[in-house]
């Protein structure tokens, strides 16, 4: 990675990365400088899980083998791995920084990292230094990343651009190669959509690079690329075997009005976005990028790369679509999303409108390339596009303590379970407050969180909720549960009861050893 301090294509990182991680302060305010989550689902499970990770690793466990959905061998592979995030955390939580503050502080750093990459990939298409400054800067302020502020995964694409950074060396014989390997294997254990990706986007380039002299190198990139998917193979094979398969028509299509909708909480333009966009999709690259990307395409400098870049814009802008083609509200037909479905795992992709980020970058790099002949008017853009996606303060949450983990920590449970327990997501914060205030201790448990849930645990969950009847409690026998944590109620055979704040949480310790057991 020596190359990304280099300036050997018009990129200054010593002088751009300040003013990249000003902005992606700005616009993340304040999670840069408080432990409070933004929201209080993913926010808190990517929290607890790089927590876990790197737990794991100073502890000799496998990260992989989640401390929740005990009992179910379904129970993993059902969420991003965020190992790449973790181990750039590993420092953070040495020096005693809480979990949420190290997430917080994350998410400002890879999007910094975003905007880095993106200027770099400018520069390698020819950019200037104004226009890689540009491309970076803008990547940063696009409105697709508020929109995705509590998907810490998906702030994580600057590996995927900088892949292809590496990739385009490689044609031009300008590296070894080994830098893209490393790459795409950092962008599996950070985030499976871009993952995903990405290895879309080297398809294009193949494809866009058997036109062109550079061909020869070819091998040589498709080489490193399948050593870095197949690196990635052993951390992948969970999800494969527990990969959500949606029908088509449950797959959520983007309307066409995304592509026209700033973020709502803008000050300027948050009275422009359209009601019918969902709260996942705004795609608005802004008016600078739509003026400069204009002037490009007329009057600008075009290169070999361009057509690249091109198909991934168009790719992309038509796959983020989704299944069906929506205009303002109204569906209007199939959509050839319906043809992509084909690939092998695009089923799994629960929104399509996640794909847009890499129809922008190519957008705004065509726009840094033309205003960065004009140094003024590259400032001007930046500034124009700050001024439109400035908005309030973040809302953060308040985490309520649940001091009775400090009293689980101090004991050693094989497998616990909290009841209530969530037998849908319809309240994931239920679940999600569970695993943050769990950190001190990381005891199995049998509740858990994801998008999708384990085979027959809805049906266990339910069972579980009718306790103490005599089905549940022969369902906990099953399970080897040794310790039940009931909140809000206090049952008679209780062990140990916490009150604070005038909630009352029970604990219940079956002994499961014991013939004449009150389980019995």
């Amino acid at each position: 990675m020596a190359e990304l301090g280099k300036n050997n294509s018009g990129v200054k990182p010593v002088i751009v990365l300040p003013l990249f991680l000003l902005f992606s302060i700005m616009v993340t305010w304040p999670l840069a400088v408080t432990s409070e989550p933004h929201d209080h689902a993913d926010t808190l499970f990517n929290s607890w899980l790089i927590a876990w990770n790197s737990h794991a690793v100073l502890a000799g466990q496998n990260p992989l083998d989640l401390p929740i959905f005990e009992g179910f061998p379904d129970g993993n592979g059902r969420n991003d791995l965020l190992l790449t995030q973790s181990l750039l955390a590993l420092p953070l939580q040495l020096s005693g920084m809480d979990a949420v503050r190290v997430h917080n502080v994350l998410l400002v750093l890879f999007l910094a990292f975003a905007g880095l990459a993106a200027s770099l990939l400018a520069a390698e298409t020819s950019a200037t230094f104004y226009g890689s400054m540009f491309a970076g800067c803008i990547v940063i302020l696009l409105p697709y990343f508020q929109s995705h502020i509590w998907h810490l995964q998906l702030f994580s694409v600057g590996f995927s651009i900088l892949a292809i950074v590496y990739a385009l060396r490689i044609l031009k014989g300008k590296c070894t190669g080994w830098q893209l390997a490393l790459l795409v294997f950092f962008q599996c254990l950070a985030s499976l959509y871009h993952w995903y990706f990405l290895n879309l986007v080297l398809l294009i380039l193949i494809v866009s690079a058997l036109f062109l002299p550079e061909r020869k190198q070819l091998p040589k990139m498709i080489g490193w690329w399948f050593a870095g998917n197949l690196a990635s193979l052993p951390f992948l094979l969970p999800h494969l075997k527990n990969a959500q398969t949606w029908p088509i028509d449950s797959i959520a299509s983007t309307d066409i009005a995304a592509f026209l909708a700033p973020w709502g909480n803008s000050f300027l333009l948050g009275w422009a976005r359209q009601g019918v966009v969902h709260p996942e999709a705004a795609l608005w690259p802004g008016l600078a990028v739509v003026a400069g990307s204009i002037w490009f395409l007329f009057k600008g400098r075009k290169n070999k790369w361009d057509v690249f870049l091109v198909g991934c814009l168009l790719f992309f802008a038509v796959f983020s679509l989704g299944p069906t083609l929506v205009a303002f509200g109204r569906a209007l037909a199939p959509a050839p999303f319906r043809f992509f479905a084909i690939l092998p795992g695009c089923s799994s992709i629960r929104l399509p409108a996640r794909a847009a980020i890499f129809a922008l970058v190519p957008l705004v790099i065509f726009a840094g390339r033309k205003l960065g002949d004009k140094p003024m008017l590259a400032i001007v853009g930046i500034l124009l596009a700050a001024a439109t996606v400035w908005h309030p303060p973040l809302r953060t949450i308040a985490l309520r303590p649940q001091p009775w983990h400090q009293w689980i920590a101090e004991r050693c449970f094989n497998k616990i379970l909290y009841l209530p327990i969530s037998s849908d997501m319809d309240m994931p914060q239920v679940e999600t407050r569970r695993l943050i205030s769990s950190i001190p201790h990381f005891t199995p448990s049998l509740n858990g969180y994801s998008t999708t849930l384990p085979d027959n645990y809805v049906n266990c969950a339910e069972v579980l909720n009718e306790w103490p009847s005599d089905n549940a409690k022969l369902l906990i026998r099953e399970l080897e549960i040794d310790c039940i944590i009931l909140k809000g109620w206090q049952a008679f055979e209780a062990d140990t009861v916490f009150f604070t704040d005038g909630m009352s949480v029970s604990v219940v310790m079956p002994d499961l050893r014991v013939d004449n057991s009150p389980w019995e």
